[in-house]
């Protein structure tokens, strides 16, 4: 045992047939810096010359700190050997994988992983709470204009905000809301008007159903009151918003700055690349894979569990205008179709997660059928890919053994509807993921 961060791999696994194979953990801050550079050398150095057939980079998602990442980690490791010995799926002659796990600072503003944001009331104070809604809001500090950060502390412990209070805190906010153009084409950032009108949107959105908001809570005079979407105008829960633009800013620089030039290195190395991502990691690695100014292969496959990104950002017209979702490129330079789980039961992602993007612009959109995306900024994660046609297409989730059809003429991204199999968020290790990966590294 070590008590710090191996040069070499992090531990060794076992596949179905015994034989023992690296895992390496290769860790960037928040700038995209590697912060293991002596393991990230030894990673590549290995790569080149240890006869590898297939590289296989994970990428954890929001909310996961060291030791939740590494176990995530190890269950679908184990669950994919798992799947292979009970279903005696065979490997390819002469297989033999390295595996390459990133961490990045992910862990912000968000209860539990598998959690939507509570609109609900508080309770007495919690000190492991407190303690992380102080970190966390000093990291959202850290992101704004150092003048104004004595007032956005003063405004983040008030109960509630009237509208001038909202105003000056979506003025003092702005920086975080960067555009949106690295997925759904958006030229221009929002004003702050736009801001405060967008953190109201949700109290007058007629499609929203009660019966997901009655948990009991607490009014500022101590009244019962029913949770609902009067809170959102609470502080914390605007904040909690600002942290989704933050950690997807945090997630592309991570995938762009630091993991894209370490997938050049990797493909370099003429062993086929795949690519795992869950939630922002999905949003990682797809940055990575599209900053490079040329790849020198092609990136093997692509599995998307969950993705927290735009579900346009794949399209040839994100934004109406002609201009093309942000992560495009992506779809030539990856071998295979991409495999994309969104799942109904995923509430950060079916529920909440354009409501943190949406504009003032956005509002009118609150009526569309639930099986469709509500907002243009709806999560691929929750609805799957849009336009379908023939590069796009939607297909429910397979159990293990029947492929999937990935061989129809110009498909390049496949929406698999997990609601059957993918109960949460953070719930995406099962038979079904573990044999998407099999049917993509098996072709």
């Amino acid at each position: 045992m070590t008590d710090q961060l191996p040069v070499g791999p992090y531990r060794m696994v076992r596949t179905a047939e015994g034989t023992a194979v690296p895992w390496y953990v290769v860790p960037f801050d928040s700038d995209g810096a590697c912060t293991g550079p002596r393991t990230r050398d030894d990673l590549v150095n290995r790569a080149r010359g240890g006869g590898f057939t297939d590289i296989v980079i994970f990428c954890h998602g929001w909310n996961n700190d060291w030791r939740q990442a590494t176990g995530r980690y190890d269950d679908f490791f184990n669950g994919y050997v798992r799947l292979r010995t009970e279903r005696a799926l065979p490997a390819a002659p002469g297989f033999a994988p390295l595996l390459v796990a990133i961490f990045w600072p992910s862990k912000l503003l968000v209860a539990d992983a598998d959690q939507p944001p509570d609109f609900a009331g508080d309770g007495d104070a919690d000190d492991a709470a407190v303690a992380d809604e102080r970190d966390d809001l000093a990291e959202l500090a850290a992101a704004v204009d150092p003048d104004h950060r004595p007032r956005l502390f003063e405004l983040a412990q008030q109960r509630g905000l009237d509208e001038a209070d909202a105003l000056e805190l979506a003025g003092i906010l702005a920086p975080l809301y960067a555009t949106d153009r690295e997925e759904t084409a958006e030229q221009a950032p929002p004003t702050p008007a736009e801001i405060a009108a967008s953190w109201q949107a949700p109290r007058r959105r007629r499609s929203a159903d009660p019966a997901d908001f009655d948990t009991p809570t607490t009014t500022v005079d101590g009244a019962p009151q029913a949770a609902g979407w009067a809170d959102f105008l609470r502080p914390r829960e605007i904040l909690r918003g600002a942290s989704v633009w933050l950690m997807k800013d945090r997630a592309g620089r991570v995938g762009a700055r630091g993991v894209g030039p370490l997938l050049v290195q990797l493909l370099g190395t003429g062993a086929r690349v795949h690519v795992v991502g869950h939630s922002f990691g999905a949003k990682v690695l797809l940055s990575a894979i599209a900053a490079p100014a040329a790849l020198p292969a092609t990136v093997h496959s692509a599995l998307l569990l969950e993705p927290a990104v735009s579900h346009l950002c794949f399209a040839a017209d994100a934004d109406g205008h002609g201009r093309p979702g942000g992560y495009r490129p992506v779809l030539d330079r990856v071998g295979q179709p991409i495999l994309s789980t969104f799942s109904g039961h995923d509430e950060p992602l079916h529920k909440f997660f354009h409501l943190a993007l949406r504009r003032a612009g956005d509002l009118g959109e609150a009526d569309i059928a639930a099986d469709e995306p509500p907002s243009r900024y709806a999560a691929l994660g929750g609805y799957g890919p849009r336009p379908l046609g023939a590069q796009a297409t939607l297909t429910p989730i397979l159990d293990p053994t029947t492929r999937y059809a990935l061989d129809a003429p110009g498909l390049q991204v496949v929406g698999v509807d997990g609601t059957r199999t993918i109960p949460s968020h953070g719930e995406v290790s099962n038979p079904s993921t573990w044999w998407m990966l099999y049917d993509l590294m098996t072709r």
